[in-house]
């Protein structure tokens, strides 16, 4: 059986999703015409002009021909909507009306999502409340005049929903109680503060968290508000004052304005990442929407997670100081056996982002991107800067840090050229840094490093060649085209590639009781397992036709057992030789039985293929 997932039983999983149907929420992002048995349309999560994304309701599985993503209705949601699974099954169940246990997550229990709800509704207020102050005449003059001065247009500040915090100490708290907001709630929204006042009543003791600040609502993925920026243009201090983490809210998961940029992202496979929240709104303004930002803090390794649900192309926009250099070195780490492509672009002398496009042009801003660096290479170019006049003790610092870098690196083709530019600059011969890397890879590893990297597109591409008898094995049983005779004599140690061996393994605990495959069993376990998950909607959802399908089942388990018997003989074969020239008679005895016992076996198999 499969494993429950964050406490989730699989019946329960698949128990929504049949209940919901998957062309009901793909047509609402996609436009799906008939073809066969299945639908066909334009892929929103790469641009193409011919429909290549396939869905198949019987299977309830998507998948595109085009970028080689598929998989069941949550991963559609997980990835169109940037959810988490345990988001997107709370979704589901909520709209299915499927109740989920308890225990499901300690996130998702029904009292906190409750709690969550109300959250959202009193950051919803509060923003409507923002956004009336920004826009009443008496209120927000001197906002609007701010924020004019910063060139920002007003159909910008609705899109985005700025909005004015009062400089009154609880004007935004008398509105939310007004509206009935409890003072747990008020303290656990993050958008007030306790006073340290004893002896009043509870309500009495909180006062505004924002007061006389522009105000940046900052949105989830699903456009709800649930975190406040607020930017002081007067006087006071801290300059930026961001929500604290709440239970909507984690700042190192949020990145402002990727609600607006995941679309536009999408579509070009690529998102600009810039330090701050008016580089965000003046770069969408100028109509380049494929830009974010960190809240004030560093990026983490949840942001790159985050990223990698929606482009395969980072770059990263950063100012030339001593600040925006040290974030982008360390954005190594985070990015690191992300998946993520980093490029780097540093920005001219006196210029960040916001200032650059309303001085330049959207056109020229884009331009800079082409003297955009890997991140690798600038990293490495900024331990390599002055190192020419250095000291020996110097240069050899650096050649350490340089070769620390590389040992972040996985890709060894990268890695390689680098090196020979190092070397070059340095005046070193290569052989001298190849030496002595292991010592500094170790040291900044804490020792060498093992691990598996799941199977691209690419290597699919080659799987569909080099093992065509497997694949179609393979597309059969997730077609439910194996019945329990060709099941009997389907083990896993006879395929060769190790993503169709993990198929078979799959659906051999799968087993009815009529030992048939429960595909709804096979579709639980592998819809949550991102080695297979792509390769299993793939097949899921292509067609094929044959006139006597079980006569061409039954050919390609023949042709893998001949196969199989080939690889057993050249291997005996191989030792009958060794065995033989080491004079051992008792094994060239053996070994020659066996020879003879399997070519038995291989002419029994040809003839039944030639058998009419």
């Amino acid at each position: 059986m499969t494993t429950a997932r964050a406490g989730i039983p699989p019946s329960t999983l698949q128990q929504i999703r049949d209940s919901v149907d998957i062309v009901d929420v793909v047509s609402r992002y996609v436009t799906l015409s008939k073809t066969g048995q299945n639908l066909r349309g334009l892929c929103p999560f790469h641009q193409e002009k011919t429909p290549s994304f396939t869905v198949t309701p019987t299977r309830q599985m998507f998948y595109c021909f085009g970028c080689g993503v598929g998989g069941d209705i949550f991963t559609f949601l997980m990835r169109k909507e940037g959810l988490e699974f345990l988001e997107t099954v709370s979704d589901l169940a909520e709209r299915a009306g499927i109740p989920l246990p308890r225990n499901a997550s300690q996130g998702f229990a029904q009292s906190q999502t409750g709690q969550r709800k109300r959250l959202e509704g009193l950051h919803a207020m509060a923003n409507t409340w923002f956004q009336q102050n920004l826009h009443d005449p008496s209120k927000g003059r001197s906002a609007l005049a701010y924020l004019a001065g910063r060139g920002l247009e007003v159909k910008t500040l609705k899109e985005f929903g700025m909005g004015y915090a009062l400089p009154s100490w609880d004007g935004l708290t008398n509105y939310l109680t007004r509206q009935g907001a409890t003072p747990s709630d008020l303290e656990a929204s993050g958008l007030v503060a306790l006073k340290d006042a004893q002896g009043a009543s509870k309500s009495a003791r909180f006062y505004d968290r924002f007061r006389g600040r522009v105000m940046l609502p900052i949105f989830d993925l699903r456009a709800n508000v649930i975190a406040f920026g607020g930017r002081v243009f007067e006087e006071g201090t801290p300059k930026y004052l961001n929500s604290p983490d709440t239970a909507l809210f984690q700042k190192g998961r949020v990145l402002y304005g990727l609600h607006k940029a995941r679309e536009t992202g999408h579509q070009l496979d690529s998102l600009m990442l810039v330090e701050g929240y008016f580089d965000v709104l003046a770069l969408h303004q100028a109509g380049i929407r494929q830009v974010a930002a960190p809240l004030g803090t560093a990026l983490t390794s949840e942001h790159a997670v985050l990223l990698r649900r929606f482009v395969n192309t980072v770059v990263l926009i950063f100012d030339g100081d001593a600040a925006g250099t040290g974030a982008v070195l360390r954005a190594l780490d985070v990015f690191r056996d992300s998946g993520i492509t980093v490029k780097v672009v540093v920005m001219p002398p006196g210029h960040d982002p916001d200032s650059y496009v309303r001085a330049h042009g959207a056109e020229r801003f884009l331009a800079l991107q082409d003297r955009a660096l890997t991140l690798l290479e600038f990293a490495v170019a900024q331990r390599l800067e002055g190192a020419t006049h250095a000291t020996i003790e110097e240069r050899t610092r650096r050649v350490d840090d340089i070769l620390g870098i590389l040992a972040k690196v996985s890709n060894p083709i990268e890695k390689n050229e680098q090196v020979q530019r190092v070397a070059e600059r340095l005046g070193v011969r290569p052989q001298l840094l190849l030496d002595r890397y292991p010592a500094v890879r170790d040291r900044h590893r804490g020792g060498p490093r093992r691990g598996e990297q799941s199977p691209t597109s690419g290597n699919r591409r080659n799987e569909k060649r080099e093992f065509r008898e497997e694949r179609e094995i393979i597309s059969f049983m997730v077609q439910g085209g194996l019945h329990p005779d060709h099941l009997k004599g389907l083990r896993p140690e006879d395929f060769r590639s190790p993503l169709y061996r993990r198929l078979v393994e799959i659906g051999l605990r799968h087993l009815d009781t009529e030992g048939g495959i429960d595909l709804s069993g096979f579709f639980a376990e592998t819809g949550l397992d991102e080695t297979c998950r792509d390769s299993v909607a793939e097949l899921a959802v292509s067609v094929t036709h044959f006139e006597n399908q079980d006569e061409y089942i039954q050919g390609c388990l023949r042709a893998l057992a001949q196969r199989n018997l080939r690889t057993r003989l050249d291997e005996l074969i191989a030792q009958l030789r060794i065995a033989e020239r080491e004079q051992r008679t008792d094994d060239v005895d053996c070994l020659n039985s066996q020879i003879e016992a399997l070519r038995g076996r291989k002419a029994g198999l040809a003839s039944s293929t030639l058998a009419p």
